[in-house]
Parts: C-alpha cells; structure tokens; sequence
C-alpha cells in the first residue's frame, strides 16, 4: 500500500532520487526545470513526451567527429522508448522541424546517423 503524496516503490525512480541529494547543487537546480519540464510534456500527450525526450536526450549527446550521432548511441540512451513506436517517430518530427537530419551511409546501409541541424 502507498501512502497518501507517496510514489509507489520504483527502484530506478527511487535511484534518481538518492542520487540527487548526492548531485551538485547546479545539477539540483537543473533537475527542477527538467522535470517541470517534463511535466508540461506529458500534459501535452504521449507523443509530445516522446518528442521531447529524445530531443533532450540528443541535446546532452557529443557528436562525432563528423558531427554525428548514430542512432544505435541515441538507442543506448534510451532503452525503454520502442524503436518503431516512439523514436522514429519522434525523429521524423524533429527532422520536420529542422532540428535534425537523418542521413543513411550508403556504405554501411545498416547504419542510420543524425546530424544535428541547429544547436540543442
């Protein structure tokens, strides 16, 4: 049983907690926009969130040397979002958007990479 203002036991959720008692105190002040931040996206629908997150995600990723980022990393960043499902999707709203460009290597068809158009 949960008690009433209580989160049910989450041991990811319940990790990021500890580890924010344990952060910088300007990570601490960067995770209160990041959540409100999330917040205001769920209001918004799944598909908002989904956009949004792997929007953030790619904005904390290095690009290669070449100014890349494979989607296989992007992938690794986000394990639980469905390839199919969710973060093509969400690729493909912000390449509409002009935020990033989806760019297949002709010599290694398997390989899809996303060139950041605009800084995140």
């Amino acid at each position: 049983m949960v008690a009433a203002g209580a989160v049910a036991r989450d041991e990811r959720g319940e990790q990021l907690l500890l580890d924010l008692m344990r952060a910088e105190p300007a990570f601490q002040k960067a995770a209160i926009h990041v959540a409100y931040y999330a917040c205001e996206l769920r209001k918004l629908g799944e598909d908002a969130h989904d956009e949004g997150l792997v929007h953030f995600a790619l904005s904390r990723m290095r690009v290669d040397s070449d100014g890349f980022v494979s989607i296989a990393r992007l992938r690794d960043r986000l394990p639980n979002l469905s390839f199919s499902g969710a973060l093509v999707p969400a690729l493909l709203w912000l390449e509409r958007a002009g935020i990033v460009s989806l760019t297949i290597d002709d010599a290694r068809p398997e390989r899809v990479q996303l060139r950041l158009r605009v800084p995140l």
